[in-house]
């Protein structure tokens, strides 16, 4: 039988419990393709749940974290995997739909989440996929009701998480969000909240925004720009953002080449676009597409264009390919939208 409420019901509290109580069982907690601080927020949080019941849990994901000071405070908490397996633990998917995965279909025990789409075709023993803005606010909610102890940095990441999702509650929130919100920020800390903010920066970062203001293209207020090749491609949410403080410029796409794929990051302060859906528009045919409204990554392989020579001549003939096709379908989608 399928369970699905739009609150946390007493009933859907029961439900719940019931699979987290079962004896000799392990939790596998899967997370969203380069998460971000909501999906790791509420997947920490759904890990403490169970670990309320007495049942052992592990996070895993998939892609890279782009934010270092979230891996340095996650630690162990979270593991990173090459790819989504099938196990004889119960399974639960957090900001992470079963319809968003591409090849194996996956049916997970658990599946909470938020989504503006369709749901139709996701099945579940239990699932809760609401309209809110974050899978954090969700989370908050199982936490104040099942009466689970709240620690200062699972509170704080889990704040952060609403920060940012909703611009401090500015843009794109929902009352579910602010009573969030308010419950749990009486539990966070400061002085780690402001580190999540404002993360130190490193050389990399410095010399990347130097390539990526060299090879700017603008067209009205929108930005495409590349850093190149790169051994780690973290840099770019960051480096777009510096972008989007150029005078006039409302949204902004980087990319950058590492030895596999083409890491694709883009950011709008335009509430008329939806960054998700616009990268889903250009790239969705080559590569899944995760994020929001205000902004969006992807990773293409770069298999769709040929391996990475050794010689810089090659390369440059390769960056120049992958430049005009990545351009051409970014601004083509934002002219049409």
């Amino acid at each position: 039988m399928e369970l699905m409420f739009k609150s946390f019901t007493f009933w859907k509290q029961r439900a719940f419990k019931k699979i987290l109580s079962q004896q000799n069982q392990r939790l596998t907690i899967y997370t969203k393709d380069n998460p971000d601080s909501d999906s790791l927020a509420s997947s920490l949080a759904l890990k403490r749940i169970a670990e309320h019941y007495n049942m052992d849990a592990h996070i895993y994901f998939t892609g890279l974290i782009q934010n270092k000071t979230l891996i340095n405070v996650l630690g162990d908490d979270v593991m990173n995997t090459p790819a989504i397996a099938q196990s004889q633990n119960i399974i639960a998917f957090v900001d992470l739909l079963p319809t968003e995965l591409t090849g194996e279909k996956f049916t997970p025990t658990v599946v909470i989440g938020h989504t503006l789409g369709k749901t139709e075709g996701i099945r579940s023993e239990y699932r809760d996929i609401r309209t809110t803005e974050t899978t954090s606010s969700i989370m908050i909610e199982y936490l104040k009701k099942l009466g689970v102890a709240i620690d200062k940095r699972l509170a704080t990441l889990l704040l952060y998480a609403i920060r940012v999702k909703t611009r401090t509650l500015v843009t794109n929130f929902t009352l579910e969000d602010v009573e969030a919100y308010w419950f749990i920020h009486k539990y966070m800390d400061t002085e780690l909240l402001n580190s999540l903010e404002h993360p130190s920066v490193k050389l990399e970062t410095f010399e990347d925004l130097a390539h990526a203001i060299g090879n700017k293209e603008i067209k009205g207020t929108s930005l495409f720009t590349t850093v190149g090749f790169v051994k780690e491609a973290g840099t770019i949410p960051k480096v777009c953002k510096y972008m989007l403080d150029i005078e006039g410029v409302s949204t902004a796409l980087v990319f950058a080449v590492d030895a596999t794929k083409i890491h694709i990051y883009a950011e709008t302060e335009n509430m008329e676009l939806n960054m998700k859906n616009l990268l889903k528009k250009a790239f969705g045919d080559w590569s899944e597409v995760t994020g929001g409204p205000f902004n969006a990554s992807t990773s293409i392989p770069l298999g769709v264009f040929g391996i990475v020579a050794d010689d810089e001549k090659s390369k440059q003939v390769l960056l120049k390919s992958i430049c005009d096709s990545v351009s051409a379908r970014y601004f083509y989608v934002l002219e049409v939208e």
